[in-house]
């Protein structure tokens, strides 16, 4: 009897045990919490990263009816980026702003200073290429002013406000630090003949009519177009043109923006 009920004790506890035991296994397998294996978090990462973007990250800049560019490395806001803006309402961060500076291989005018004639160092051979293929297009072109430190660009500007008074000065000059050419990115641009010097009639030339529909290629843009004064506080000028590089010179162009219309896609990126 002892025997018999010391077996049914065994089988109980035996019975007991596979019970407890499939219960842990089932716990195991349907209701503990899940753990990210490997391929989890890879996919898990990879959603997050298609669908946050942090800020600064983008790599391409899309202008309204323009392909796609590569977005400029550094800070637009440096004086000396590419694509810094520079108007009336963006002064050089530097008065005294002064890059490394090259007279160029064209014609420039000799009664301007050495500093006139010349144009930011990394530009130049853009400068040079640009008025060889127009002279092969039958335009001798001339810089008519190039760099223009602060100081001299207050003497132009004083000048102008004595003559006109300051709200006609101030349609068609800058104050001092708020001038692009004292970037070296800009040049007035003329023919050795100066025909239409520094005039609008310059934009009918067929020099001025070449630079209008090929500047871009060569990475410059006609910084100032007509029927823009609103948007660029200055009156029309067809000799002045920027260097943006090419690739924002081209979309540009096709976009039809100024580069004040087109700095907030720019900050965008």
């Amino acid at each position: 009897m002892k025997i018999r009920s010391k077996r049914s004790l065994i089988v109980l506890i035996c019975i007991g045990s596979c019970l407890v035991i499939g219960a842990l296994i089932a716990w195991y397998t349907f209701w503990r919490p899940a753990k990210n294996t490997p391929d989890t978090q890879v996919q898990s990462a990879s959603e997050t990263s298609e669908s946050v973007e942090e800020p600064g990250t983008s790599n391409s800049i899309k202008l309204p009816g323009a392909e796609p560019i590569a977005a400029l490395e550094g800070d637009y806001t440096q004086d000396d980026s590419l694509w810094r803006l520079v108007n009336k309402s963006h002064p050089l961060s530097d008065i005294d702003y002064r890059p490394n500076l090259i007279k160029p291989n064209v014609a420039t005018r000799s009664d301007k200073s050495l500093d006139e004639q010349s144009v930011r160092e990394d530009i130049a051979p853009a400068v040079e290429e640009l008025f060889a293929d127009a002279k092969t297009a039958g335009h001798e072109l001339e810089i008519g002013s190039g760099f223009r430190s602060a100081e001299l660009q207050n003497t132009y500007y004083s000048n102008y406000v004595s003559v006109y008074g300051q709200e006609a000065a101030d349609a068609v000059s800058a104050k001092p630090g708020y001038s692009e050419h004292q970037t070296g990115l800009a040049i007035d641009i003329s023919t050795v003949d100066r025909n239409c010097y520094l005039e609008d009639c310059f934009g009918e030339t067929p020099a001025g009519i070449w630079l209008r529909d090929n500047a871009h290629q060569y990475g410059f843009i006609l910084r100032y177009p007509l029927e823009k004064e609103g948007i660029t506080d200055f009156r029309y000028e067809s000799w002045h043109f920027r260097y943006v590089g090419k690739d924002l010179a081209n979309a540009l162009y096709q976009s039809g923006l100024s580069l004040d219309e087109a700095a907030p896609y720019l900050e965008q990126r």
